[in-house]
């Protein structure tokens, strides 16, 4: 990969916290944000068992017309666009910045669908056919990325991949395209998501991939234990909101505009099962990653840390284990896996952006964060960091993300050189 790309700026919220310092924190210290939620009433919902981010107020967004748009994804997505900005220090370089030549990506599963529902619930209870004028611009998956262009007047290539729950490393790798195609010298790229409808909710629970309570469940007493990735009890994901952005960069605009690089996307993949609408194909994820690692010139000697898609399910933690002992060899027992879906649950389309943003703190820090709530599973035998933070020294990290659909992805990120 010829020309570097630079992630300078990150930001994240989550059910952990509002920002990505307080969600690291309760990371790396072994904390959940998951529990029940009277909101998800049980009798329109079939599980109360979720990552909810507390006390978000899209009302009090700085623009009027935006708030008045609704959906709970676009208010996530904002909130931590504005803090990747301004950690990459952009905001104190307004007069200096291209603005023709920022691109913004942000993508999500499902965008507004709780807008959507709210309206027909309007419809229903006033018997009424009139829907906001906002639905169908707060419904759209680009809104996210278009809301954020205007907020921070970006006017470069906009893009809004729709592809499940890769969708947020898609937007980045896409971004990083558009740097080494010459099309953009900056590019705020990520995913949003918050699609916490009963028929979105019910639908991944009949389909038996939410976590369902059953009698004598560790869960059952205390919510928190339900999402337990790599687990010989996993039962299921949970389903959570939030959002991941990064700003990524140039070699050429990190010096003009002296950024600091906090991590190189040394290289990335992007692939297709063509296989099945749900279930992952081990031989089509297998070629993604080890394509990522050809492109990084990384081996697997060289692998310090793998962020796992990890979602609590049977099946994914099962393929996702295999395949890494396939692209390791002999080396797979002795790199650290872990997912933090365990503490905050899977946000379906930001869940590999805000992974992504994970990976960058553990990079700064030197510290792996754990996989709570972990049981050891004689089938699964990788270290998968169980329980506590593990200080290490890393240099190059690994996230990868499957969507439904068979859709892959995965980003290879390196401390900066020099």
């Amino acid at each position: 990969m010829s020309e570097p790309v630079f992630v300078v700026g990150h930001g994240a919220i989550t059910c952990l916290g509002p920002d990505m310092d307080a969600t690291w924190r309760g990371l790396v210290e072994g904390r959940s944000g998951i529990r029940r939620h009277a909101g998800l009433d049980r009798a329109e919902y079939l599980q109360d068992v979720a990552g909810l981010v507390e006390g978000l107020e899209v009302s009090k967004a700085e623009d009027r017309e935006f708030a008045r748009l609704s959906a709970r994804f676009l208010g996530l997505g904002m909130i931590a666009a504005r803090a990747a900005w301004r950690d990459a220090g952009l905001d104190r370089l307004e007069d200096r910045i291209d603005r023709d030549r920022v691109a913004v990506g942000v993508g999500s599963a499902f965008g507004g669908v709780d807008f959507l529902e709210a309206q027909q619930a309007r419809m229903r209870k006033r018997g009424d056919r009139s829907v906001s004028p906002f639905l169908v611009p707060g419904l759209l998956i680009n809104q996210a990325g278009g809301q954020i262009s205007q907020a921070l007047k970006l006017y470069g290539p906009g893009f809004a991949p729709a592809n499940a729950c890769a969708s947020g490393g898609h937007a980045i790798i896409i971004g990083a395209m558009a740097i080494k195609a010459g099309d953009a010298d900056l590019a705020l790229c990520g995913a949003s998501e918050s699609a916490f409808t009963p028929a979105i909710v019910n639908g991944f629970a009949t389909m038996k991939a939410l976590f369902g309570d059953k009698p004598g469940d560790r869960a059952e007493d205390d919510p928190s234990r339900a999402s337990r990735p790599f687990s010989r009890d996993r039962a299921g994901f949970v389903m959570a909101e939030g959002a991941g952005m990064l700003v990524l960069a140039s070699k050429r605009a990190v010096d003009r505009l002296g950024l600091t690089p906090q991590a190189e996307l040394a290289g990335y993949a992007l692939n297709s099962d063509g296989h099945h609408m749900s279930t992952p194909s081990p031989e089509r994820i297998r070629r993604c990653l080890t394509l990522a690692l050809e492109k990084a010139g990384v081996g697997p000697g060289d692998v310090d840390y793998y962020n796992a898609h990890g979602t609590s399910t049977t099946i994914n933690d099962r393929v996702e284990t295999s395949v890494l002992k396939d692209v390791l060899g002999d080396r797979a027992g002795s790199v650290p896996v872990s997912s933090i879906k365990g503490a905050i649950g899977h946000t379906l389309g930001a869940a590999s952006a805000i992974e992504a943003a994970a990976c960058l703190r553990a990079l700064r820090d030197r510290l792996a964060p754990p996989t709570i709530n972990h049981l050891a599973d004689p089938e699964l035998d990788l270290d998968y960091i169980p329980d506590e933070a593990r200080p290490m020294e890393l240099n190059t990290v690994v996230s990868a993300s499957f969507g439904f659909g068979g859709t892959n992805n995965v980003l290879v990120l390196r401390r900066p050189r020099g």
